[in-house]
């Protein structure tokens, strides 16, 4: 296989943006291979501690437009994945997530943990040392764009 740009150049910042992009292609590769969307994936993330949610709290938690939570939410309500109730007609709708929409969320983060961890076990004795240094990066992207966890 030939070498890359970034491999004969040497410049250590263009290959990891290729590393960042072919993470990435393996990442799309995994959430087509899912039943539920992304969108799916982190409403159903944040409504697994069972506690009911305002859509605009929800929208808060995902850091989305309220209208954006409005679609997702009420495409997830279509599709089963979620339910809505409310004290009274003055109040707003509370969400939480359906038997199926959890038992979906548990199927998909299993199939994607899996691939994960036997990733992780292909690395042998380095794992320990890549998920250090992982975080020490990311820690130090966070330093250098300066981005609030």
């Amino acid at each position: 296989m030939a070498a890359s740009r970034a491999e004969r150049t040497g410049d250590d910042a263009r290959k990891l943006a290729g590393m960042f992009a072919e993470l990435d292609r393996h990442r799309r590769t995994l959430g087509q291979r899912a039943s539920l969307g992304t969108a799916d994936m982190r409403l159903l993330w944040l409504l697994g501690d069972g506690e009911p949610r305002t859509l605009r709290q929800i929208a808060e938690r995902l850091g989305l437009e309220q209208s954006t939570a409005n679609r997702q939410v009420n495409a997830a309500l279509a599709a089963g994945l979620l339910t809505r109730e409310r004290d009274s007609p003055a109040t707003p709708y509370r969400f939480t997530a359906t038997p199926r929409g959890t038992g979906e969320f548990e199927r998909n983060l299993d199939a994607t943990l899996g691939t994960y961890r036997r990733t992780l076990d292909a690395l042998g004795p380095d794992r320990e040392q890549f998920l250090h240094l992982l975080r020490r990066f990311l820690d130090a992207c966070d330093d250098v764009i300066d981005v609030a966890p």
